[in-house]
């Protein structure tokens, strides 16, 4: 059964409702016959009357005259054929009132005769007036049918077209019609009216059959997402209703049921939901505290490393102003984000920054800072990413702290080459001041001068001794204004030199800058060291030290020899930890080097000395730098 026969089994309830039925049969019976056919019936009716009362009417009499005509008449109304009927009674009052055969068969004698007459007339007109009423019966059903044909093909097309997905099942679920996108999105072919639902999908299991079986008793069943598995595979997911559908005399006639394929959107949204699954995890399981705010700065998400690293649950912190978590209102950071939205600013948005944070006990704490923007339906938001540095910070003092212990360290380990020197230099005062006093017990009236030079060679004593305490003892760093050429000057009095290599040092002026003087003179130390160490092979050795003004805010120190210089292929690692290039070093003094240089703000560096030898530089600023 077609959408059409859908349509015409309508119509046909409506029209049985208004018109007895046994009329509507004979109208659609004379409907089809073909007019020559029914006009030659009435002629062959109204001919016979003729012929008969021709025949007849000197037996009859002239009261039945006029009935002879009646059959004919009566056809003619039958058969919808009121020009036929008209032509049928004109005839009849001329056959028998006219004399055209002779004499009238029913002259008008006298009051009887009128009436029969009128009586006719009568008749006549009420056969052709029914006629004339059935006739417009006849073009109203006319009307009716090709109307209810043209809603039946409009209702065809309409749903055969619809870019719908929808079906139309009588009580037993068979199909009345199915649009083409039913058939597309089910795999159907067109042959499916009249049969089984359940014949053509054998995957349809009890919860549906159960959804139509509520639609066929009235109700209504909407379905916003249903997964339907396909028995030769593949699942589709579809939106559907299924509602019922109601005949106008006797209630629901089946079921109707609309689909829509959201197969797209389903995977859409699977994906949506797997991306917002990945984000969460990645948020929840991120080290970094990271916040996201709105234009006005309220809170809107928080992931757990921001309660851990402020000690607020995450219902505290929604909604609230992002200076919860600052020590001081962050009027700046708005003003800076309110520049960034209206003409690009980018000083806060993309940029690091370290502020400070509170947590929830009141604790101030260091705070590294990234803000970055991002859209959503509501506008821009923005996520801030926050590092607590408090563990940085720490481990940082505690590598300064393990730096200059090594440095301590170091130093130690150079004293035992350094006390060997100074026994030396420490004996000849002390020689000095035993020779003095022998002379002065020898020499009477000259003690004043003898004790004088017994105090100065002592004193000569204490000094050295106490650069040697000062150089190997353990204190924090401190960094003041010196003089660089009397820095060298002393660290050349602590080096104990084996070879006694000349040592050009001519500074033309002084040279200050602001530094740790123990820590600059270890560095001296150890570059001549590394010096004289290159020299052991070479004939005629020789350092120069020299001092030069790079620009306003740095100096430079060299130290260079002539010794065997640096191999190429150890120049890249001469200042790593634990790399050296002599058979007993621990690879340790050039990186300390490094580091206290690169604490002072300055930098290290090595170049290959002319003809032979080698040059260490660095550079220490002529202002107060941190490190």
């Amino acid at each position: 059964m077609s959408a059409a026969n859908v349509g015409e089994d309508a119509t046909a309830a409506r029209r049985s409702a208004a018109t007895p039925s046994f009329v509507v049969a004979w109208l659609c019976r004379i409907a089809v016959w073909p007019r020559p056919l029914r006009i030659g019936a009435i002629a062959a009716l109204a001919l016979a009357g003729l012929a008969a009362s021709l025949t007849l009417a000197p037996d009859l009499g002239d009261r039945l005259t006029h009935s002879l005509f009646m059959p004919a008449l009566i056809a003619a109304a039958l058969l919808l054929e009121i020009p036929s009927g008209v032509a049928v009674f004109a005839v009849a009052l001329t056959a028998v009132h006219a004399p055209l055969f002779g004499p009238p068969l029913s002259p008008l004698a006298g009051w009887p005769d009128v009436l029969q007459l009128g009586a006719f007339v009568f008749n006549g007109v009420v056969l052709l007036l029914l006629a004339r009423a059935l006739q417009d019966l006849s073009r109203a059903k006319s009307e009716v049918d090709e109307l209810d044909r043209i809603n039946a093909e409009q209702l065809g097309h309409f749903i055969e077209q619809a870019p719908a997905s929808m079906a139309m099942f009588d009580r037993d679920m068979r199909y009345l019609a199915a649009s083409a996108r039913w058939r597309d999105d089910f795999g159907l072919s067109r042959d499916i009216i009249g049969k089984s639902h359940y014949e053509v999908l054998p995957e349809i299991a009890g919860a549906r059959k159960s959804i139509h079986a509520r639609a066929l008793a009235g109700e209504i069943v909407k379905c916003d997402r249903d997964r339907f598995d396909r028995l030769q595979g593949g699942t589709i997911w579809l939106r559907s209703e299924a509602r019922p559908w109601r005949h106008p005399l006797d209630g629901v006639g089946g079921v109707l049921i609309y689909c829509e394929d959201i197969s797209d959107r389903v995977a859409i949204r699977q994906a949506l939901e797997d991306n917002e699954r990945r984000l969460n995890a990645i948020l929840n399981s991120a080290m970094e505290a990271i916040v996201t705010i709105d234009a006005e700065g309220r809170v809107i998400s928080a992931n757990p490393a921001t309660c851990e690293v402020f000690g607020y649950a995450v219902p505290e912190l929604l909604g609230q102003s992002i200076d919860l978590l600052t020590p001081a209102p962050l009027a700046g950071h708005f003003r800076y984000l309110e520049a960034y939205r209206s003409n690009r600013d980018g000083r806060i948005v993309g940029r690091r920054r370290e502020v400070e944070g509170r947590r929830k006990d009141g604790t101030i704490f260091p705070l590294e800072l990234t803000v970055s923007e991002a859209k959503d339906d509501g506008g821009a938001i923005f996520v801030g990413f926050m590092r607590d540095l408090s563990p940085i910070r720490e481990e940082r003092r505690r590598v300064e702290a393990l730096r200059d212990e090594l440095a301590h360290v170091v130093r130690l380990n150079e004293m035992g080459e350094v006390v060997a020197g100074l026994a030396h230099e420490v004996g000849q005062p002390i020689a000095a001041i035993l020779n003095f006093s022998a002379a002065c017990r020898r020499a009477p009236g000259a003690e004043a001068e003898m004790i004088g030079r017994i105090e100065a060679q002592a004193r000569r004593a204490g000094e050295i001794l106490k650069r040697l305490r000062g150089f190997i003892e353990k204190r924090p760093p401190t960094r003041e204004t010196e003089d660089l050429a009397a820095l060298i000057e002393e660290a050349l009095q602590l080096w104990p030199s084996r070879l006694r290599a000349p040592v050009v040092f001519a500074p033309e002026r002084s040279f200050e800058a602001v530094v740790d003087r123990i820590q600059i003179e270890q560095v001296v130390v150890n570059l001549l060291q590394n010096a004289e160490e290159a020299l052991r092979m070479t004939s005629a050795p020789e350092i120069h030290i020299s001092l030069a003004q790079l620009d306003p805010g740095h100096i430079s120190v060299s130290v260079a020899d002539n010794g065997v210089g640096v191999e190429p292929d150890a120049r890249e690692k001469l200042f790593s930890a634990f790399y050296s290039t002599k058979m007993f070093g621990m690879g340790v003094g050039l990186s300390i080097c490094r580091s206290i240089v690169e604490a002072h703000g300055g930098e290290i560096r090595f170049r290959p000395n002319q003809p032979r030898g080698a040059i260490f530089e660095f550079t220490l600023p002529t202002s107060n730098v941190q490190g």
